[in-house]
C-alpha cells in the first residue's frame, strides 16, 4: 500500500458524515447526515441541516447551527394537519369578519 492509500484510508476511517450546499427560498444551507454511534456500539445515521448563524453578534458565538432534519413524510403530513385545521378555521374567521362588518354598518346607520 503506498503513502497516498494509507492517507485515503486513514481519511475515511475518520470520517463521521457529509454535507451537500442548498438552496433555500431564503438562503442557503447545508444538508446531510451523520453517524452516530450509540451506548450498544450501534452505529446509526442522523440527517442533519445546517444553517448559517443570522443572529451572530459577538465572535464567540457560532457562525452554524446544526440541527436534526425531519423526514420529509412527517413534514408533509404535518403541513397537511396544519393545512386542513386552518381551512377547519376560516369559515369561523370569515363568520367573525362579517359580524364585525355587520355591526359596523350597523353603528354607521344610528
Amino acid at each position: 500500500m503506498n503513502d497516498t492509500e494509507k492517507q485515503t484510508n486513514e481519511w475515511s476511517k475518520r470520517e463521521v458524515g457529509a454535507l451537500w450546499l442548498k438552496q433555500g427560498s431564503n438562503q442557503k444551507y447545508f444538508s446531510g447526515h451523520v453517524k452516530m454511534t450509540d451506548d450498544y456500539g450501534a452505529e446509526t445515521t442522523q440527517r442533519v441541516v445546517v444553517f448559517s448563524n443570522k443572529k451572530k453578534t459577538k465572535s464567540n458565538q457560532p457562525d452554524f447551527r446544526i440541527y436534526l432534519s425531519k423526514d420529509r413524510e412527517n413534514q408533509s403530513e404535518q403541513s397537511e394537519q396544519q393545512e386542513s385545521q386552518s381551512q377547519d378555521s376560516q369559515p369561523q374567521q370569515v363568520e367573525a369578519q362579517q359580524s364585525s362588518e355587520a355591526t359596523v354598518s350597523v353603528e354607521d346607520t344610528l
